[in-house]
């Protein structure tokens, strides 16, 4: 009996999760708050609570990221010079660290265990039960060659990217705030990350204690 009840809690499972991937669900689009009342309502938090978010808010939060509104062109929620969408989003979990695929809109496992305490200092980073690590991917061909001017333009898409997380978060009553102090260089290693890809700064994710 016991093994029955196993094979069909993982039966279920499988339908959104597996050994690699989330899938998550469609993003809502058409719900919520207006966005006066987000931007009226937008605020950093830092009292989370541990409650884990469910995979809908989750998948509204990484579609806003850095997710595609404009499937059949390639296009995303937030502009980056010359259209170079150059920012990769990792999200770190108590259950290890992902990497987002706007294509399949899931998240692939990068690498199991909880490494939320590598996201920041600050002892609140594993009370949040989410971290976006926000990357820059300077592998990646466009039309901008100078290494300084490339790194000004990630650190802009990173900050378009966060506040549309804010914006999500004030539309669903949750706490979040961008965390710039960072070891940047140590997060890099933990999730592994391929030359050339930077580190720009995290955000804790998580409902209002």
């Amino acid at each position: 009996m016991k093994t029955i009840i196993t094979m069909l809690v993982l039966t279920f499972m499988g339908s959104t999760m597996n050994a690699q991937n989330i899938k998550l669900p469609a993003p809502q689009k058409t719900e919520g708050k207006s966005l006066a009342e987000c931007l009226n309502e937008r605020q950093t938090s830092r009292d989370f609570d541990t409650k884990k978010l469910p995979l809908q808010d989750l998948s509204d939060l990484v579609w806003a990221a850095n997710g595609l509104n404009r499937p059949e062109i390639g296009k995303r929620t937030v502009p980056t010079a010359t259209n170079w969408q150059e920012m990769v989003l990792y999200v770190a979990t108590a259950d290890g660290i992902y990497r987002y695929n706007a294509e399949k809109h899931e998240l692939k496992l990068v690498k199991k265990g909880d490494y939320r305490k590598e996201c920041g200092p600050q002892p609140f980073m594993t009370v949040a039960p989410v971290c976006f690590i926000y990357v820059a991917n300077h592998d990646k061909e466009g039309r901008i060659s100078d290494p300084e001017q490339k790194l000004l333009y990630s650190n802009h898409h990173a900050g378009y990217m966060a506040q549309n997380v804010y914006l999500v978060c004030a539309a669903k009553d949750m706490a979040t705030v961008t965390i710039g102090s960072v070891n940047r260089e140590a997060l890099a290693k933990v999730i592994g990350l391929p030359k050339n890809n930077f580190v720009i700064y995290t955000q804790p994710i998580g409902y209002k204690k």
